[in-house]
């Protein structure tokens, strides 16, 4: 988080993730030399769809494979010989829904072929379509980037932060970031300034559907410029849509501020960790009555604040069909706990502000 915003423009320019990475080069040994995809036709189909908002583009997917069979073949420090899982990327590009802002494409979980390929991960997200309405110079950045995994190894951008139990659904606020750079050659990004990283990185082992909605707030752009000279003290400034400067030695915005100008709203009422201390909590309960598949009878509900960020450890009343009281507090997941089939529909629903 506090490296210099140089260091971190070398980042973005990786954040393509480029094409050649799927020309990697390994041995593989234990199967026949023939290593491509072969879907089987009754493959389960792993739905990717992104509803994409005027102004930006879709990257491309990598889409990466992995086989126990095809190992990867390498040298340890002292020379040994390692086995690792075989990889296999392919690329996709996303395709409109008729007329509609929906852009989609569908992937096989069984890669088939003599490797028994599995489908791995993910890696897809949104960017500038024209950075050059920002000045004839500026380059797009990152920012809006998504990696899935599917299984129970790292992707090649490292471990998931965050793991759901069913489908997949990401709905997150952006805002236009024109950093401009003045040590060495002059640079101007015009990137995606999101809720954490450069990549979300989830995990979703039992997923089918994934659907992600980037949500762009044009009119809402934060400007960054980096010291002109590299001295003790010098940090990126960032001039907020307010008008408000802070050169605090960030490399990046501040997402919560960016939040709380857009909306008003206290910052604690954006922030998952905070949002029970929030003035004017708006909590909700999806509508999705969730079964428990080991243990039949029972399902589960799914609390989520107004920005549809899932609240662990959230207190909760809920009175089921029959007139039953069922409080508790979700978990990590904001998930309920299982209640049996006949308290849905529900009656009421209460989010009482106990003490535990």
């Amino acid at each position: 988080m506090g490296k210099p915003l140089a260091a971190r423009q070398g980042k973005l320019r990786a954040l393509k993730w480029p094409i050649v990475l799927g020309a990697l080069v390994f041995s593989l040994g234990g199967c026949d030399p023939d290593y491509s995809l072969s879907p089987p036709a009754h493959s389960e189909k792993i739905t990717v769809t992104v509803k994409l908002p005027e102004g930006l583009k879709n990257e491309t997917l990598w889409v990466m494979y992995r086989s126990a069979t095809c190992k990867r073949i390498g040298t340890g420090a002292s020379g040994q010989r390692t086995e690792r899982d075989g990889y296999h990327s392919v690329y996709k590009e996303l395709e409109r829904q008729g007329q509609s802002d929906l852009y989609q494409v569908e992937l096989a979980k069984d890669g088939g072929g003599a490797c028994r390929w599995h489908l791995a991960n993910v890696t897809f997200g949104v960017t500038y379509a024209e950075p050059t309405r920002f000045g004839e110079n500026a380059t797009a950045g990152g920012g809006g980037g998504v990696v899935v995994i599917f299984d129970h190894n790292n992707s090649p951008r490292g471990g998931a932060d965050i793991e759901v139990q069913g489908d997949l659904i990401i709905k997150k606020d952006y805002y236009p970031w024109q950093s401009e750079s003045f040590l060495g050659d002059y640079e101007k990004y015009i990137s995606l300034a999101g809720e954490g990283h450069i990549f979300l990185m989830y995990k979703a082992l039992n997923a089918r559907r994934v659907y992600f909605e980037p949500v762009l707030h044009a009119d809402f752009v934060v400007r960054s410029k980096g010291p002109k000279e590299k001295k003790k003290g010098n940090h990126t400034t960032f001039t907020y849509p307010d008008g408000s400067v802070q050169a605090d030695g960030q490399s990046k915005p501040d997402f919560l501020k960016l939040q709380t100008i857009r909306t008003g709203r206290a910052r604690d009422c954006f922030s998952v960790k905070r949002y029970k201390n929030c003035p004017d909590r708006r909590p909700q309960l999806l509508p999705d009555w969730r079964p428990v598949a080991e243990q039949p009878g029972f399902g589960y509900y799914v609390v989520v604040d107004e920005w549809g960020n899932e609240l662990p450890f959230y207190n909760y009343r809920l009175v089921g069909n029959t007139g039953q009281v069922f409080e508790g507090r979700t978990d990590f997941n904001g998930h309920t706990e299982p209640l049996p089939t006949g308290v849905d529909p529900l009656r009421e629903v209460e989010f009482p502000v106990a003490k535990w």
